[in-house]
């Protein structure tokens, strides 16, 4: 239904396709600082650092992910808006699946903020406008984003207060199996016919972010799709 549900919508492709330009530059960059970062530490000190330049790029890598899924964010809440659209019988462009995400910018950020904010955490940043992790059903924070750009642009509590309403069900993973089994093929195809070279293991990482983006705006049309055509709304 995931792979479905975007194909389905010009505005929700438009969006994954902006979406994996964004990921893929700053990834591109990212990914180019970190090697960077490693071989310059190794090269300053090679025996006493060469551990902890292995570190260092670990720590690289990860602050990368971070950047990546931040940056992806907003363009998978633009897929949730255009398949929403969609599965209700109405049209959207691309440039108003982005322009809803504007709109729903603050209850988008509180949201983020509160998915971020886990434990201690979560008592030191988040206010009485924000959302405690505890608020939501357990499965149901997939449908939070949709709920948002679709019904609550402005009030993330209504917009939990609707996602709490979807009945979980699986799906879920079955409908990332297609995405996720195609970018494992092509990854693995890439480093067979490129060989070892530094410049071909880039391009296999680089068609391994692609095949994640697409997985996660198959993922986020699910749960849209899901969102629009549950009973309990």
């Amino acid at each position: 239904m995931g792979l479905r549900a975007l194909l389905g919508s010009r505005a929700a492709v438009g969006c994954t396709l902006l979406g994996a330009v964004a990921v893929g530059a700053v990834f591109a960059v990212g990914w180019r600082l970190a090697m960077l970062v490693r071989a310059s530490a190794m090269t300053a000190h090679p025996l006493f650092l060469g551990g902890f330049s292995r570190l260092l790029y670990l720590v690289a890598l990860l602050a990368l992910a971070a950047v990546v899924a931040l940056v992806w964010y907003p363009f998978g809440a633009g897929v949730a808006y255009a398949v929403g659209r969609r599965a209700r019988g109405e049209t959207a462009t691309t440039g108003d699946s982005l322009a809803a995400v504007r709109d729903a910018a603050v209850p988008l950020a509180r949201w983020l903020k509160t998915r971020v904010a886990v434990g201690p955490l979560a008592e030191r940043v988040l206010s009485e406008d924000d959302v405690a992790p505890n608020e939501v059903v357990v499965g149901c924070e997939a449908f939070v984003v949709p709920a948002v750009v679709l019904d609550s642009p402005t009030s993330l509590p209504r917009a939990v207060d609707r996602a709490n309403r979807i009945t979980p069900q699986p799906g879920r993973g079955r409908a990332a199996v297609v995405p996720v089994g195609a970018t494992v093929a092509v990854v693995v195809v890439a480093a067979l016919a490129l060989g070892a070279p530094v410049a071909s293991v880039t391009i296999a990482v680089d068609l391994g972010v692609l095949g994640l983006v697409v997985t996660a705006a198959v993922d986020t049309a699910w749960r849209a799709h899901r969102y629009v055509t549950a009973e309990s709304l």
